[in-house]
């Protein structure tokens, strides 16, 4: 596994105090040109910004309670969740890996780039170490090198929840983490079958962080 700086949370209890600090404390912003609230479907989240400015301020204070040296990111999209785990971790490596399709705004209907909305993202905040991989996650045996913190963010049905969790693994992660966890006719029974069938006692602890959808952190324990 990457190792971690000293500061890691050793346990359950001290990563949920450590993140209940950065959660309250937060003080990220969504970027006012490239976020939810402008991408392509904008509308949705505008009518449940509360609840999903919320949702961010979770994804920054969990990276910044892990303080990763580098992170994979399995489902970009434009990079809004990228940008809040970045803005919490300034010094890592980032890797985001998604098909990156074009998508079309409901409002004036012109094409809406994904690909390009997260370079111009990453520069606008002054992101410099990273790299964005287009492809499909089905195409990959394995993930391109190690990360201690992974994070699966792709497709959330049962199948492809499972397949990305166990492609996970491959990039040997101290840190997982999974977004939409409480899906409870999908994400949520592929990742109980993971966790008792394909790393039954490798887990460390795991930590419910409770926002739309939910999201659930998996430390796993040192292979050595």
């Amino acid at each position: 596994m990457t190792q971690l700086p000293d500061d890691s949370p050793k346990s359950r209890e001290e990563f949920e105090q450590t993140f209940l600090t950065n959660v309250t404390t937060c003080q990220w912003e969504p970027h006012p040109l490239y976020s939810v609230f402008t991408q392509y479907d904008q509308q949705y989240y505008l009518d449940r910004a509360r609840v999903f400015l919320c949702k961010y301020k979770c994804f920054y204070a969990v990276s910044k309670t892990i303080s990763p040296k580098k992170i994979i990111e399995m489902g970009v999209l434009a990079g809004s969740s990228a940008d809040a785990y970045l803005s919490a971790a300034p010094g890592a490596e980032y890797l985001g890996i998604d098909r990156f399709d074009v998508n079309t705004r409901q409002d004036d209907y012109s094409p809406w780039d994904p690909y390009d909305i997260a370079r111009r993202l990453f520069e606008s905040r002054g992101f410099r170490n990273y790299k964005l991989l287009k492809t499909d996650l089905r195409a990959l045996s394995s993930l391109p090198y190690r990360a201690d913190f992974v994070i699966v963010d792709a497709a959330h049905d049962f199948d492809s929840a499972y397949a990305d969790l166990k492609l996970a693994m491959t990039a040997s992660p101290t840190f997982l983490f999974v977004d939409d966890s409480d899906d409870v006719n999908d994400a949520k029974p592929a990742i109980d079958k993971f966790l008792s069938q394909e790393i039954n006692g490798r887990i460390d602890y795991t930590v419910h962080i409770a926002y739309q959808g939910g999201g659930l952190v998996i430390k796993l324990k040192d292979a050595n």
